[in-house]
């Protein structure tokens, strides 16, 4: 009799252990949604088949089974309002399923490997959400996983957001219209959305001057590794030796390329088909001058914080 009374509390406290394991996932999941949300900072995870469609991921390939690091899963096909970014859940309805991957979990039992998608250096999870959560909520830091790659001509990391990805998007269509990942395979990240287009009209413009310089019709992509060659490249230069980067370290030098030419344009009211090595010198020593100041530099950290900054 005994015997059998201890069985039935080891079955009872263990379900109770499940129960509370899974309401402190819950707990996580509510106190990770909070914690963003006066910043703006919130991140949900991102949905492949939107991704897919947005980046015209096309090509796959079986890579076999991988031991993969959970916190580089970002996102899910299907599941994606279920779990938080750290995949904790989200739904009181996903409490039997989760506790009967973590029963299996301790009784040792034998588990397929999750499938994910692999795009760039980061994944997305194809089958074996409530293992992945289980497993977050344990500490695990990999699990194996049989991985199916898509080619990709931009690049993800584990911070990429909604907003993030619709920059992405832009920036896959910029490449594809210039042809300069075939080019050059350059690295013309941006913060913020509304800034590719600006860059476009810049090669349109180089584009007109060298037709005029010429004397014949370029196309788009050779306007573009031109303006890349002899106007954006050097004009990057001469910003990363005013070392203005250095104070907003949470931008790129595509951004700063950018932020400059606007302010040269409101300057000169011109615009720039071709490098001057003079000119661009002394636009961008007058913009170090009057954007490092400490007043703008602290009214670009509140703008950053509170999502206020734009193009």
């Amino acid at each position: 009799m005994p015997l059998f009374k201890s069985r039935a509390e080891n079955r009872a406290n263990r379900a109770e252990r499940l129960d509370s394991n899974f309401s402190n996932a819950m707990t996580k999941a509510f106190i990770e949604e909070i914690k963003g949300f006066p910043f703006r900072k919130t991140k949900q995870l991102l949905p492949f088949d939107d991704v897919r469609e947005r980046l015209e991921l096309l090509l796959v390939k079986d890579i076999g089974i991988k031991s993969v690091r959970l916190d580089s899963i970002i996102g899910s096909q299907g599941r994606y309002k279920g779990f938080t970014r750290h995949f904790f859940p989200l739904d009181e309805s996903l409490r039997e399923r989760w506790k009967n991957v973590e029963k299996a979990i301790d009784s040792k039992q034998d588990l397929p490997p999750v499938e994910l998608y692999k795009v760039c250096n980061v994944y997305f999870v194809k089958d074996g959400h409530h293992r992945i959560s289980v497993a977050r909520a344990r500490n695990f830091r990999s699990l194996e996983a049989r991985v199916f790659e898509y080619d990709c001509d931009v690049s993800l990391n584990t911070d990429t957001d909604i907003e993030e990805l619709a920059i992405l998007e832009t920036y896959h269509k910029f490449l594809k219209e210039t042809g300069l990942k075939t080019g050059r395979n350059p690295d013309l990240a941006l913060t913020r959305i509304g800034g590719y287009p600006f860059l476009m009209k810049q090669i349109q413009i180089h584009r007109y001057y060298l037709e005029n310089r010429d004397g014949k019709e370029v196309s788009v992509q050779e306007a573009a590794v031109s303006w890349y060659d002899t106007v954006y490249t050097p004009f990057v230069e001469i910003i990363k030796k005013y070392r203005i980067m250095a104070y907003f370290p949470h931008r790129t030098a595509t951004d700063f390329y950018i932020w400059v030419m606007r302010f040269r344009e409101k300057l000169t009211e011109k615009e720039m088909p071709q490098f001057d090595s003079y000119e661009a010198e002394s636009i961008v020593a007058e913009y170090t001058r009057i954007f490092k100041s400490p007043v703008r530099r602290t009214l670009g950290l509140i703008k950053r914080i509170f999502g206020l900054v734009r193009y």
